[in-house]
């Protein structure tokens, strides 16, 4: 039997395979991204950053693309970086299909952190509802942490107290569990507050005491925000001075409307007039507010018992305003939610029919492959003519290299193929690489070959299908391994 029969035999084997049982070998995509989640996992942030962008993104909806977009989430998640929450719609719908649910509920928290970015609170809680319930079987601290600390950012949002004051306890204490200052740092912070909001000071100023300690983990807005918790429960215990004191520390850090609307309250109980009315300015936004509101009906009845009746009944006649346009706000934000809801569940139904019908398509081509393979091996077994020159699989890679064709979904082997059949052609080029280098990696060697050529550095980019972040990192790479 001909070599031309034993090869058409041998790949109609394979694809029948992958129709019973599928394809269980993995890419040298996914194994990199595997590589890259493990690094991750080990904090070794450099390096998994280094693997991951000389990838280029799979076009087909596989198991590579969903991987990827996970792992790029997962990236961009521990480096406060925004990605477009659909991007994760594929991952979750496959996660789903295989099972995963540890992988399915680290999607759902991702797309939960995006969207919150987002300020789309609705969809967010319902994320982060779905999050919660695929991860309640699991046993894994960072994953519940996650999810508990979008909980309370969801619930502090949406003035929801309670509810807030349950995920930060959560959180806190799988912080405490791990002894990670930051995942202590703050759930603490939103304790603080949750406490001051309940009227119980006491409770807000044990855990004060826990972000004093803990400043240097918190960015600018977070330290405000501390600070202004600070002032509000020391208000709450009618410690002015204490207060006062927390208020300017937030308000020097951030412009902060609710220290200032704290100041205004401790100066006017103070009776210093020029600085409550200074501070009453500031602390008012630009739309309506709960807080707002509460500040200006203090400072009317301040002025009315000051004797300005005037400046009074006019904060009065602005707060029956504020009041209405709040109403509005409420009643329009409700509205969005209503139909926020159904939208995310139409488009999880119809995500799920578009998954269905690619599965279908897959299948189909596959039987279409193996009916053209066997079309093939009929033709071969019949067919009388010889002799036609065969071109190697070596030479065809050349020649695409050759035209500048892009190779970012060559295979490693077809890599290793490609270098040894330009090895044969330049076998003093490649007594040069021995010399200068140590052992390099596939990548590597492509990329000096391609100089080789004289190829100019956009010209390999379009070839390797490189970002200009993963050429500068493979060139130092080979700078490297110089001996």
């Amino acid at each position: 039997m001909s070599k031309a029969i034993f090869t058409i035999l041998y790949v109609c084997l394979i694809l029948q395979q992958i129709v019973t049982t599928g394809c269980n070998s993995k890419s040298d995509v996914f194994l990199s991204l595997e590589q890259t989640d493990s690094l991750l996992s080990a904090d070794n942030d450099s390096l998994a950053a280094e693997i991951f962008y000389q990838l280029t993104m799979p076009e087909d909806s596989t198991e590579d693309l969903a991987y990827y977009n996970y792992i790029s989430a997962r990236m961009n998640c521990r480096h406060y970086e925004f990605q477009e929450p659909s991007t994760l719609d594929f991952p979750i719908e496959f996660f789903k299909a295989q099972g995963d649910n540890q992988k399915l509920a680290y999607a759902y928290s991702y797309k939960t952190y995006f969207l919150l970015t987002m300020s789309d609170l609705t969809s967010a809680q319902i994320y982060n509802s779905w999050a919660e319930d695929a991860a309640k079987d699991i046993d894994d601290d960072i994953l519940k942490y996650n999810i508990y600390s979008n909980g309370y950012t969801i619930s502090s949002a949406n003035f929801d107290t309670d509810e807030c004051l349950l995920y930060a306890e959560k959180a806190y204490r799988i912080g405490e569990k791990l002894h990670d200052n930051e995942r202590i740092a703050y759930p603490a912070m939103y304790l603080t507050m949750c406490y001051n909001e309940k009227n119980m000071p006491d409770s807000a100023q044990k855990y004060m005491s826990v972000c004093l300690n803990l400043l240097e983990c918190y960015n600018m807005g977070a330290k405000a925000a501390v600070f202004n918790s600070f002032g509000d429960a020391m208000l709450k215990k009618q410690n002015l001075d204490f207060a006062e004191h927390y208020y300017l520390e937030s308000v020097a850090i951030i412009d902060n409307p609710d220290a200032y609307n704290g100041l205004t309250r401790i100066y006017l109980l103070k009776g210093e007039a020029d600085k409550a009315r200074e501070c009453y300015e500031k602390a008012l936004r630009k739309t309506a507010h709960e807080a707002d509101i509460s500040l200006m009906a203090v400072y009317a009845e301040h002025l009315q018992k000051a004797g300005e009746f005037a400046a009074a009944l006019d904060i009065y006649q602005k707060i029956a305003v504020e009041r209405d346009s709040l109403e509005i706000i409420k009643m329009k934000n409700l509205a969005t939610q209503k139909e926020n809801i159904y939208s995310v569940y139409r488009r999880q139904k119809l995500d799920n029919e578009m998954l269905l019908h690619k599965v279908s398509v897959q299948k189909i081509w596959i039987y279409v492959l193996l009916t053209v393979f066997v079309l093939l091996l009929f033709y071969v077994l019949t067919s009388k003519k010889r002799g036609t020159k065969t071109v190697s699989k070596a030479e065809v890679l050349y020649e695409a290299v050759m035209r500048g064709e892009n190779i970012s979904q060559w295979t490693k082997s077809e890599r290793e193929l490609f270098s040894g059949y330009y090895f044969k052609k330049n076998p003093d080029f490649q007594n040069e690489l021995d010399l200068t280098f140590e052992r390099l990696p596939i990548n590597a060697v492509m990329l000096l070959i391609l100089q080789h050529l004289g190829k100019s550095k956009s010209e390999i980019l379009d070839i390797m299908g490189f970002s200009d972040q993963a050429f500068r990192s493979l060139k130092s790479r080979i700078n490297g391994a110089k001996k």
